[in-house]
C-alpha cells in the first residue's frame, strides 16, 4: 500500500504537470492577442485591462484556450483537492496542526481563483465578447488571486519562522511535539521474532525504526576489537551500526556482557529516548524500551517464545550464514543469554505492565505482525480518542 508521502508526491508532480501545462497551453491566446499580461504587480487586473486585452484577441487564440482547458478544468479540481488533503495529513503529522493546515488551506484558496478567473475568462472567449459583468468578475478573481498569493507567501515565512523559533527554543519535548509522535516499544528475548515483528510495523504504519540490539552489538564488536565498554558507547557513531559482522554468535554474546553495565547502558540512553520522541512515530526493539527507555511508550509489545523455538530459529539462521555449530549449542547459547538478561540488576528483561504479549512459539512471520499490527492500531485508536 502506497504510502501518505508516496501520493504525495504523485499528486504533487500531477498537479504541477496541469499548471505547466495550462501556462504551455495558455501561451499562445497571450501572444495572439498582441500583448503580454504578467502580473508582476501581483495586484490582479483592472475592467478596463482585460477588455483591450479580449478585444485584440484572435480566433486562432481562443480555439489555442478553449481545447486543453475543457480538460484542464475538470482534472485540476480532482488533483489539487487530493493533492491538498494529503499536504494537511503529511504537515499536520510532522509539524503542529495549524501550522499544516494554514499552509495547506491558503494555497487551495489561490487555486480556486485562479480555476474561478480561467473558467471566466473561457466563459468570456466561448460568448466571443467582453461586457461589463464578465469584466468586473474577470477582474474580482485576478485581484483575489492575487491577494491570495501574497497571503500564500506571508503564511510561508511566518510558518517557517514559527517552526526554526521552535527548534532554536528546543520544544522537543513540549506537549505538541509529543502530540506528533507515537512510539512503540517492542521487547523480548533473541530470536523470538520481534526484529521481524518491528520492521513490519514500522513499515506498516510509515514510523521509524531503530533496532537497539544493533547499538549493544556494535559496543560488543568493539570491545572484542579491544576497546573500552564505556569509552566504545560514548563514542558510538551512525556508521559502527552499519559494520559487518554485527549478527556473529560472538558479537551477540559480547553485547550481552557489555549491557550489564550502568555507565554503558546510560551512554546510549539519550541515542534511542531522542529516536523515540521524533516526529512522525518511532519503533524501537530491545530488551528494555517499555521498561527503561521509553515508559510512557503508546503502545508497548513483549515478542516472546519458547528457548526450544528460538533456539532452532537460530539455528537455522547461522547455519544459513555458514555457521558451523550444533542445535545442542545454540540452545545452550539461548538459555544463558536469557539468564543473563533476566538477572540482570540494570533493567533486566521482562515485559512492562502494561505490555501486550505475543508468543510466536505456534505462530507463522505473517499472523505474529498481524497480532502485533493490531495491538499497536488498538492504542492509537485509544490515544485518538
Amino acid at each position: 500500500m502506497p504510502r501518505a508521502g508516496h501520493l504525495l508526491a504523485l499528486f504533487g508532480a500531477l498537479t504541477l504537470a496541469g499548471l505547466l501545462a495550462m501556462r504551455l497551453w495558455t501561451q499562445p491566446l497571450i501572444e495572439a492577442g498582441g500583448q503580454m499580461m504578467p502580473d508582476l504587480r501581483m495586484n490582479g487586473y483592472t475592467p478596463d485591462e482585460l477588455r483591450a486585452f479580449f478585444a485584440v484577441l484572435s480566433d486562432e487564440g481562443r480555439a489555442a484556450y478553449l481545447g486543453p482547458q475543457r480538460l484542464l478544468d475538470t482534472a485540476m479540481p480532482v488533483s489539487l483537492t487530493v493533492f491538498l488533503g494529503l499536504l494537511i495529513y503529511w504537515l499536520v503529522r510532522r509539524w503542529s496542526w495549524h501550522l499544516g493546515v494554514a499552509l495547506a488551506l491558503v494555497p487551495l484558496v489561490y487555486f480556486a481563483f485562479d480555476m474561478l478567473e480561467n473558467a471566466q475568462v473561457a466563459a468570456i472567449l466561448r460568448a466571443g465578447a467582453v461586457n461589463d459583468t464578465m469584466a468586473e468578475a474577470a477582474s474580482r478573481y485576478t485581484v483575489g488571486k492575487a491577494e491570495a498569493l501574497r497571503g500564500v507567501v506571508a503564511v510561508v515565512l511566518l510558518a517557517l519562522a514559527a517552526r526554526a523559533g521552535e527548534l532554536a527554543l528546543g520544544r522537543g519535548t513540549t506537549k505538541s511535539r509529543k502530540a506528533m509522535s507515537f512510539t512503540v516499544a517492542i521487547d523480548g528475548p533473541a530470536a523470538a521474532g520481534k526484529g521481524t515483528v518491528s520492521k513490519a510495523v514500522a513499515a506498516h504504519f510509515g514510523f521509524a525504526h531503530l533496532d537497539t540490539g544493533l547499538l549493544y552489538r556494535a559496543v560488543g564488536k568493539k570491545v572484542i576489537e579491544g576497546a573500552d565498554p564505556v569509552e566504545a558507547a560514548r563514542t558510538l557513531t551512525a556508521e559502527d551500526l552499519q559494520a559487518e559482522g554485527l549478527r556473529t554468535p560472538d558479537v551477540a554474546q559480547a553485547a550481552s556482557r557489555v549491557a550489564v553495565l550502568p555507565e554503558v547502558r546510560a551512554a546510549l540512553v539519550d541515542f534511542q529516548r531522542a529516536f523515540a520522541a521524533r516526529a512522525g512515530g518511532a519503533v524501537l526493539d530491545g530488551r528494555d524500551i517499555g521498561t527503561v527507555i521509553c515508559p510512557e511508550a503508546q503502545a508497548k509489545l513483549f515478542v516472546t517464545a519458547s528457548p526450544e523455538v528460538r533456539a532452532e530459529r537460530r539455528y537455522l539462521e547461522l547455519v544459513e550464514r555458514g555457521h558451523e555449530i550444533s542445535r545442542d549449542e545454540v540452545l545452550a547459547d539461548v538459555k544463558a543469554r536469557d539468564a543473563r538478561d533476566s538477572e540482570r540488576a540494570t533493567a533486566p528483561l521482562k515485559p512492562a505492565e502494561d505490555a501486550v504479549v505475543i508468543d510466536t512459539s505456534q505462530m507463522s512471520i505473517d499472523e505474529a505482525v498481524a497480532a502485533a499490527v493490531a495491538a499497536v492500531e488498538a492504542r492509537r485508536q485509544g490515544v485518538s480518542a
